[in-house]
């Protein structure tokens, strides 16, 4: 399905004939970054089909529209569901329930192991990015330990910050039971817990008391409780080990590792290879190794698009096609194979393929890393029962490790009443498969209310609203030239009389390609009293920037253009479907397109676009002043494009996945507005020798040595 409708989402979410719904419960291949989308999409959906009221900033609320909603689940998806409600400001009671004795239990304090957001799609294009790239609750790449507290800040802005925010938040909850209701149109949960701080966790000050039993009914049941823990495991694989650590007591020991999903192929990695991290590990193998890289996410496209059944025999034939490239990444594979550990694998299957062709749920970067790993020698696969291979290997039971998954069957069962779980089991798990591909508009999530309310939105809203995450680096970068060209062009403007210049990116935010505000705007009388515009995603083909985007050609007004002419015309570019009606004392504005010269096919060369404009009467760049501003905008471009970020550690410009755009090839400049705006084709636009984004982000990536 390439078009969902609200209604869709919620067909993938909803228990039939009661207002239950699931998020991932049944999906494959789940991570932390999968399952807050799945939460967004819901909660996107639900307010788009009028099932949870909203209504813009100021808006009349209806008498009695205001919903009750309990979010079950106090992990990364819950939390999700329960801040995208809020940031939309939902007119309901929002009661959220925790298990434990705090929010996000499962990661909190787990310093060995590493969430990225991106790196389960390699090789796909942006599976390097570091950052989840959401509008709320982000996080970029770390220790489990180290996101959580990156979740929580953005938690705690989200809460603390919304006036209309009505939350209650249950942790330690013991009892809970979800049944019917009398009326057929709500669900009864009865439980025992502790009502706690809604931004922190943490145990009120107020509380007179602990625990307590409580009993209410619900219009609507949002089940993001996760998966429970691994039932038949001695330690869980969120908690700490030292297994991924050089021994410090025997020179070599061997393990027993039980299972055939990613926690286990993790674990396998850990063991068998030194200084090992799933994105890191990935660089060090394959860095120059383009054409290999290449095969690999061919390979990728066709087992997950086409359901391809023989991927093994896909890898076996790189070592065919591509021989050097291949024994290269063995090559530093076996470099960095621990010495101090064996592993024997135990499995199910009986061919070791059988792991890569099957719907067992590996991610394919997993697969990929296993597979060579298996060309190495890296381990010993065997389907003997453990009590045999334990005794066989003299493997005590501290070195005997299963990851066998968890039962969500027994976690569901236990909350629900007998009714509804016969409701549930009697559905096609496929009908509950949801999309981990981003449904909502862009910039959702900056405003309240629903997507067409956004066209009644007033100024002050407009000024900071439909923003998407911005990586600091590239506002960073982007305010220090914008800057540098505000400083030019004030020698040539009126003083105090308001000049502003800004740079927009082209960016991809879920399906929809976007104009992202890099930084605020500089120059003179520039700033907003509202707050920075900067992270604010503009349609691809609204206002000036829109126009110069779809052309691909410097747009500028007219030499003494009519304000009120000016004016007419932004209306015609639709400029306030995003942004706020232009000041009626612009006489002058400009963008001028960075052009990809090679882009890829099918997309628009327009990297980004520096646009400024002015309430100077007759301000107008001759060609001099032209010439200049040209040639500080090449010189940006060209820079970014030699990488001179380089040598500033932990920062690079990584490619975030773009998306299929509307104006692919250039258009021709609209006749509603050719008498007040013109295209500048005497001059050679900003160019890129190759395609590029401009995205320069923070990692914490440091590289081991090979010769380590």
């Amino acid at each position: 399905m390439t078009n969902f409708t609200p209604a869709d989402l919620i067909s993938a979410y909803k228990v039939p004939d009661h207002p239950l719904f699931l998020v991932g419960t049944y999906d494959d291949g789940v991570t932390v970054l999968s399952q807050q989308t799945r939460a967004f999409n819901l909660v996107y959906a639900l307010i788009e089909s009028g099932v949870i009221p909203s209504t813009p900033a100021g808006g009349e609320t209806t008498p009695g529209s205001g919903k009750k909603i309990a979010v079950i689940g106090g992990g990364f998806t819950g939390l999700s569901v329960a801040a995208a409600l809020i940031s939309k400001g939902v007119h309901a009671e929002i009661v959220l329930f925790e298990q434990r004795d705090t929010l996000l239990p499962l990661q909190q304090g787990s310093d060995t192991r590493w969430l990225h957001p991106h790196i389960y799609n390699w090789p796909a294009e942006g599976s390097e990015i570091s950052a989840a790239n959401l509008p709320i609750l982000n996080w970029t790449a770390a220790r489990a330990s180290d996101v959580v507290v990156q979740v929580m800040g953005e938690w705690a802005t989200v809460v603390g910050g919304n006036p209309r925010c009505r939350l209650k938040l249950f942790c330690n909850t013991r009892h809970l039971q979800i049944h019917e209701a009398k009326d057929e149109n709500r669900l009864t949960i009865e439980w025992i817990g502790e009502q706690r701080d809604n931004i922190t966790g943490n145990s009120r000050v107020d509380a007179l008391s602990g625990a307590a039993g409580q009993r209410c009914d619900f219009d609507i049941v949002i089940l993001a409780m996760g998966f429970g823990i691994e039932a038949d495991s001695r330690l869980s694989y969120w908690r700490n080990d030292i297994v991924g650590q050089p021994n410090l007591e025997q020179p070599r020991l061997t393990f027993l590792l039980s299972g055939q999903g990613d926690g286990a192929m993790i674990d396998l990695l850990r063991l068998r290879i030194s200084h090992f991290r799933q994105d890191r590990i990935l660089s060090e193998l394959f860095d120059d190794s383009g054409a290999l890289i290449e095969k690999i996410r061919e390979i990728k496209t066709v087992h997950e698009d086409k359901g391809e059944k023989e991927t093994f025999q896909k890898f076996e034939e790189l070592e065919v096609s591509l021989p050097t490239q291949f024994n290269e990444v063995k090559k530093r594979l076996t470099a960095r194979l621990r010495r101090d550990t064996d592993v024997i694998l135990r499995l199910k299957v009986k061919k070791l393929s059988d792991l890569f062709d099957g719907d067992i749920r590996i991610s394919f970067q997993n697969r990929i890393l296993v597979y060579f790993l298996y060309k190495c020698g890296g381990f010993i696969p065997s389907t003997l029962p453990e009590t045999i291979l334990a005794k066989q290997h003299s493997i005590p039971s501290d070195r005997i490790i299963k990851r066998h998954g968890t039962n969500r069957d027994v976690q569901l069962k236990n909350v629900l009443s007998n009714g509804l779980f016969s409701v549930l089991e009697s559905r096609s798990r496929e009908k509950f498969r949801q999309t981990d591909r981003q449904r909502w508009t862009g910039g959702y999530f900056g405003f309240t209310g629903p997507a067409n309310a956004a066209q009644g939105a007033g100024d002050g809203v407009r000024d900071t609203w439909r923003k998407e995450y911005l990586p600091g680096a590239t506002a960073l970068v982007a305010a220090t030239f914008c800057s540098a060209v505000a400083a030019f062009l004030k020698t040539l403007h009126p003083e105090n009389v308001r000049l502003r210049v800004t740079f927009h990116r082209a960016v991809s935010f879920g399906a929809e390609e976007v104009l992202q505000q890099c930084c605020k705007y500089f120059g003179i009388n520039a700033s907003s009293s509202t707050g920075s515009s900067a992270g604010r995603t503009f349609p691809a083909e609204n206002a000036t920037i829109g126009l110069a985007y779809r052309c691909q050609k410097m747009i500028q007004s007219k030499r003494n253009a009519d304000p009120k002419e000016l004016e007419l015309a932004m209306q015609a570019l639709n400029l306030s479907q995003a942004a706020r009606k232009m000041s009626q004392q612009v006489k002058f504005v400009a963008a001028i397109p960075v052009i990809a010269a090679n882009e890829a096919p099918g997309r628009n060369p327009v990297i980004g676009l520096l646009y400024f404009d002015s309430e100077a009467d007759d301000f107008y760049l001759d060609d001099q002043a032209l010439t200049v501003v040209l040639e500080m905008t090449q010189s940006f471009a060209a820079n970014l494009e030699r990488d001179a970020m380089a040598d500033i550690e932990r920062i690079a410009n990584r490619e975030v996945a773009r998306t299929g755009c509307k104006w692919r090839t250039a258009q021709e400049l609209p006749q509603n507005v050719e008498g007040v705006l013109e295209v500048v084709d005497k001059v050679a636009l900003p160019q890129t020798t190759k395609a590029f984004q401009f995205n320069l982000e923070y990692s914490d990536f440091i590289p081991v040595a090979q010769n380590l």
